[in-house]
């Protein structure tokens, strides 16, 4: 019965120029969406790649410099210019190693939060820094954020899925078929479920037919697990709202009710959810301000600068073998020898400071992340995110091996410091070997997202059975 039910449907579907209509939406916005999140991934690929480019090429002339500068065939104006001086190199104020984020091939399947992370950290002695910032764009664009896959799947296929199934019972009531429908030798739950089924199986089919291969254009391989969690996350969100078109259908009420109802539907779960869940979070979890951090900050720095000549007294009472001199006899080695002493002491309490404004905004992170459950949008996105590697936790994985990165940067430069060495063409080959690229694993709790669709799925399967029994439909059918 249920594939002279899906016949049936189909040729209805083929039909209706409505429905080719939808299909053809759909295509464009799935290829437009893969397509943009293609061009943003390769933008960012190119422009780090040239910046890499760039930093080795001028690495290479800054060690021909170092070697003439050994053998005393240069000479340089000041400490500050000699690519020979292990802090110039090393970096302080200037140096380092720039070492970029690199993009992975999932990426263009949800912008995420990419757009607010820097795509590359200049790694010093002291730490590390933010390197080149986000790229100039459109202000519209950045408040609506970017069209991807992610956005045509969270939006506008729960669309599709109501044009083609919010008349799935009043239209034949209206059209005068039902009661021919409900003659059939089977229960009225039956057929509207075979029903649903059937046009579930529809959209579900040509979603695939249009998704899989587009994520194969786009370089993605189809068998990967990325491909089948998205085509799977697909489906199952289509399923959620084929559900809720169901049970809003079993009411019993009339075309129109049913697709504002399903309007409505589609804007709580979308829109009204997500933005209660944010502001629930912001009041149950509330993150001081930038401007308060960065007046902790400051007070910081004034506090750091009190402990300075106790520490410096601590300092050179242990290490004897250092004299300590007056200001204006000190040289370039002997700040930073103390500069560099005080660094620890500098870093604990600047990141005592932002360990409390982190793990506040983790804690409100946390919350949101609970309020998820109501709201399939959320899971989606969730979902997706994390499959392109673009979430929070994605990106923040990333961090563990940026500061992996700058200690054996700054530790194979203080040793030379220490030692009072300076820089040869031969130290040139070795520290030019130090990975300049960084790229995160799979972000941890990636199925999430993924369990938390399904659950919704039999939340809504069992609203749609409970509408069925206390349906309104026989009383309209007679």
């Amino acid at each position: 019965m249920f594939l002279l039910q899906l016949k049936y449907e189909t040729l209805r579907l083929l039909r209706s120029p409505i429905a080719w209509l939808l299909l053809v939406v759909l295509a464009i916005s799935v290829g437009f969406g893969l397509q943009n999140g293609l061009y943003r991934a390769a933008e960012k690929r190119d422009a780090i790649g040239k910046m890499l480019a760039m930093q080795q090429s001028d690495l290479e002339k800054q060690k021909m410099r170092a070697d003439s500068v050994a053998r005393g065939l240069k000479k340089m104006k000041g400490w500050w210019l000699d690519p020979t001086n292990v802090i110039v190199v090393g970096g302080v104020w200037r140096g380092g190693r720039v070492t970029a984020v690199e993009p992975r091939p999932q990426n263009l399947l949800a912008t995420g939060m990419s757009d607010l992370q820097n795509d590359a950290w200049r790694l010093t002695l002291m730490g590390k820094e933010p390197w080149g910032g986000s790229e100039l764009e459109n202000p519209d664009n950045l408040s609506f954020g970017a069209f991807d896959l992610s956005f045509v799947l969270v939006f506008l296929l729960p669309l599709l899925v109501i044009a083609l199934s919010f008349n799935l019972i009043s239209g034949e009531r209206e059209q005068g078929t039902l009661a021919l429908q409900l003659a059939q030798p089977q229960t009225a739950g039956r057929l509207f479920f075979q029903k649903t089924l059937a046009r579930f199986t529809l959209l579900g089919g040509l979603t695939l037919a249009i998704a899989l291969p587009g994520l194969a254009l786009s370089g993605i391989s189809l068998v990967s697990a990325a491909a089948w969690q998205t085509a799977g996350v697909a489906v199952l969100y289509s399923l959620f709202w084929f559900l809720v078109a169901l049970g809003i259908n079993l009411r019993g009420g009339s075309s129109a009710q049913n697709a504002l109802l399903c309007i409505g539907a589609w804007l709580l779960f979308t829109l009204v959810v997500p933005a209660l869940a944010n502001m629930l979070a912001e009041k149950a979890h509330p993150v001081p301000s930038r401007a308060t951090f960065l007046n902790q900050m400051r007070d910081a720095e004034h506090y750091i600068e009190s402990k300075r000549e106790g520490l410096l007294d601590e300092f050179y009472n242990t290490h004897s073998k250092y004299e300590r001199k007056a200001d204006d006899d000190k040289g370039w080695r002997d700040w930073y020898r103390e500069d560099f002493y005080l660094q620890a002491f500098d870093k604990q309490i600047r990141d005592s400071i932002e360990q409390i404004h982190s793990s506040k905004a983790e804690r409100q992170a946390a919350f949101t992340e609970g309020l998820m459950v109501f709201s399939p949008a959320l899971s989606v996105h969730r979902q997706m995110t994390d499959l392109a590697g673009t979430s929070h936790r994605a990106l923040k994985s990333i961090e563990p091996l940026l500061d992996e990165a700058q200690r054996n940067w700054a530790a194979w430069f203080m040793k030379k410091f220490d030692a009072d060495q300076s820089l040869t063409a031969a130290d040139y080959d070795e520290f030019m070997k130090f990975p300049d690229r960084v790229q995160a694993s799979a972000s941890p709790g990636g199925q999430t997202g993924f369990g938390r669709l399904l659950l919704q799925c039999l939340l809504a399967g069992a609203w749609a059975l409970w509408a069925g029994r206390g349906s309104r439909l026989s009383v309209a059918i007679s």
